[in-house]
């Protein structure tokens, strides 16, 4: 038996739902990006900071210049570099050796790795549903 065509009604209602999850998946999108660009910044940070612990034996004994904020920077003396105040969440900062700084870093960094990967393949997936819809869109307005 030949499938009919489907009535405008039912046509209409298609589009309605198909706008519906195109809405839905084109916000998890725009939410999915900014994350994105948010752990892509903080990845940055933490690479800085590895990069600065890796070279604290450059900075031990000079002077470096320490941001006040507010365009304010202020010179001040570098000893020798032997521990590392470490935010471990929750508001805990924790004193660390330049060896455990050095690892709480790099895990840092491979944890944040693995979440902008898991976000990118997330948007992906959300772009591809997005592909898809648009697809049906189309071709229910073309019958």
């Amino acid at each position: 038996m030949a499938e009919s065509a489907p009535t405008n009604k039912e046509a209409e209602e298609a589009v309605a739902q198909l706008r519906y999850l195109q809405n839905i998946y084109s916000q998890q999108y725009e939410f999915l990006e900014n994350e994105i660009a948010t752990y892509s910044l903080a990845l940055n940070s933490m690479r800085r900071n590895s990069e600065l612990i890796e070279n604290t034996s450059r900075l031990s004994n000079s002077k470096i210049l320490v941001n006040g904020e507010a365009g304010m920077y202020f010179e001040a003396g570098v000893g020798i570099m032997e521990k590392v105040i470490a935010y471990v969440g929750a508001g805990y900062l924790v004193e660390k050796s330049l060896e455990e700084a050095k690892e709480f870093a790099k895990s840092n960094e491979r944890r944040s790795e693995e979440g902008l990967r898991k976000l990118i393949s997330d948007k992906q997936k959300v772009e591809k549903e997005l592909m898809d819809i648009s697809y049906k869109l189309s071709s229910v307005r073309q019958r």
